[in-house]
């Protein structure tokens, strides 16, 4: 899904995450009931900012 991400716009690039996940399991049927990922928080939020800002500022002389 491509669209703005507070203020940054779209690059359409694809972005790559390594992380880690712990899942729980259900002992009767082997079922996950719950998943939990970790990423570095820093590289999620890189990826999602690299796009020119489009938040457009108030002060006359950065225009």
């Amino acid at each position: 899904m491509d669209g703005p991400f507070k203020g940054h716009a779209p690059t359409g690039q694809l972005i790559e995450l390594f992380g880690i996940g712990t899942f729980e399991l259900d002992k009767e049927s082997n079922k996950i009931i719950k998943a939990e990922m970790f990423f570095d928080r820093g590289e999620l939020l890189g990826g999602l900012v690299k796009g020119e800002s489009n938040v457009a500022s108030t002060c006359p002389f950065m225009k």
